[in-house]
């Protein structure tokens, strides 16, 4: 049988291990809760938004290869 100091011991670290556990756990909660508003936006400081292009836009040139591609896909 153990000893009331035995069991006092053991009763202790029982209680530090729940206590570190507790800690881990609201620490996860506060990290997660830290990371879900870092990446919030206020709407004033908002960076403006890109100039919509049209789409008929000069980066797009159909070459005679090009041509000859779309040429196979109707076949």
């Amino acid at each position: 049988m153990k000893t009331d100091d035995a069991k006092d011991s053991h009763n202790q670290a029982r209680q530090g291990r729940r206590k570190f556990l507790r800690v881990l756990g609201a620490s996860t909660v506060g990290v997660a809760a830290a990371g879900s508003l870092a990446g919030a936006v206020i709407p004033d400081q908002a960076a403006p938004e890109a100039p919509v292009k049209d789409k008929g836009s000069d980066n797009y040139r159909e070459s005679d290869h090009v041509k000859a591609f779309y040429a196979t896909l109707r076949d």
